[in-house]
Parts: C-alpha cells; structure tokens; sequence
C-alpha cells in the first residue's frame, strides 16, 4: 500500500496539479452559469479553460488544444464586444 502512495506522490508534477485545479475552476464557472452569477461564471470558466489549454499543449493532444483555443477565443470575444458595445 505504501508503494503505491510513493508512487502516486512521485508522478504528482505542476501538470497534474495545473490539469485538477483547471478542472476545479472550470467547473466551479459551470456551477455559476446555473445559478446565473454573472459575469463571475464568464472569468472562472475562462481561466480553467486557459488551464487546460496549457495542459493539452504540454501534452500535444491537438484535440484538447483545437477545443480549448476555440473556447478561449469565443470567451474572450465575447469579454471584448461587452466592453466595447
């Protein structure tokens, strides 16, 4: 049991803790979308997506990358018509 826990401490790296906190933040904005708290739910949802768009480049999965700078992209267009407009 021990090695087991050695070795799940010994693979724990900035990736894996950027990749769960990402993912904590990105459904935390999820969870502000359904209580409609806006635009609080606009910003969490767009720094877990920057997190786990520096995950997928690291990880050179082109799907996650394509998804998230898609996400990014639309996110922050959006931030900037609403200030410009």
């Amino acid at each position: 049991m021990f090695t087991r826990i050695r070795n799940f401490v010994e693979q724990v790296n900035y990736l894996f803790i950027l990749e769960w906190l990402s993912t904590g933040v990105l459904l935390t904005g999820v969870a502000l979308t359904a209580a409609n708290v806006y635009p609080m739910n606009i910003y969490m949802s767009l720094l877990g997506n920057i997190g786990w768009l520096i995950v997928a480049w690291n990880w050179r999965k082109w799907s996650i990358i394509t998804v998230q700078a898609v996400i990014v992209t639309i996110y922050l267009v959006g931030m900037v018509r609403e200030l410009l407009f």
